[in-house]
């Protein structure tokens, strides 16, 4: 079942100060977006993602904002070794000694078309990326988050490749498992301070959609601005195990 995303939290200056957030696929448009975003609250915010150049100019965008000082952690999600995931909640233990949340935003597209014609090292690549990369990094940075007061894990899903449609291939298949991926995270964190919660933007101006909807008219389509307000709600929010979409 899909919830509506809530409205109910009045985001004050500097409400976020001293909390620390690390959101993967910062140097993308709604992980830049949301990264800013929570900077611009008072958070602290490990930027995180493959384009360092990217990373580079988003970090100089938080520090003329006069915002907290940001961290920039250049990491590739396609790698499987766990220890590096765990080399990566080190470097956040040694920088901030906590972390409050995490925002999964990375995604990889991989190929749109028939199940019958995904190669295997593409399918392969976008399941690692997409889901086990989350699961890596989440088991990584458990102890951080179980010390903090209320912490958060927020995943992005796709509304059009949760439809089950055809053609929607590895990336299809990659959001719907890492929907069933957060529900049963927050079953397990029920008793803990960690929330665990599904956020789904819909039709929106983002690089993804317009790949997957090429020439597709963007009046109409929800705006960075709305969708970062939407995941503030979504990160914040007092409820675990929900899917949110706007």
């Amino acid at each position: 079942m899909t919830k509506p995303v809530p409205s109910s939290i009045r985001f004050q200056n500097n409400q976020l100060k001293g909390r620390v957030y690390l959101v993967t696929g910062a140097s993308g448009g709604l992980g830049g977006a949301t990264a800013l975003a929570l900077a611009k609250l008072g958070a602290s915010v490990i930027l995180s993602g493959r384009n360092e150049k990217k990373l580079d100019s988003l970090y100089d965008t938080i520090e003329a904002e006069n915002c907290p000082q940001a961290a920039i952690i250049p990491f590739d999600l396609a790698l499987t070794d766990a220890q590096i995931y765990e080399q990566l909640a080190h470097s956040i233990y040694n920088e901030f000694k906590r972390l409050d949340g995490i925002v999964h935003a990375a995604c990889h597209l991989g190929v749109i078309g028939p199940l019958a014609s995904q190669e295997a090292s593409e399918w392969l690549k976008t399941q690692q990326v997409n889901v086990n990369a989350c699961l890596l990094i989440n088991k990584a940075c458990a102890p951080l988050l179980l010390q903090s007061d209320a912490a958060s894990i927020t995943t992005i899903s796709d509304s059009s490749a949760r439809q089950n449609k055809a053609y929607w291939g590895a990336y299809g298949v990659s959001k719907s498992a890492l929907e069933t991926f957060s529900a049963i995270l927050a079953d397990e964190y029920e008793n803990s301070p960690i929330n665990c919660n599904v956020f789904i933007p819909g039709p929106c101006v983002l690089p993804v959609r317009k790949k997957t909807h090429p020439g597709e008219e963007v009046d109409g389509l929800s705006t960075t601005e709305a969708l970062t307000d939407a995941i503030l709600q979504v990160i914040h929010s007092e409820q675990s195990g929900q899917r949110y979409s706007l």
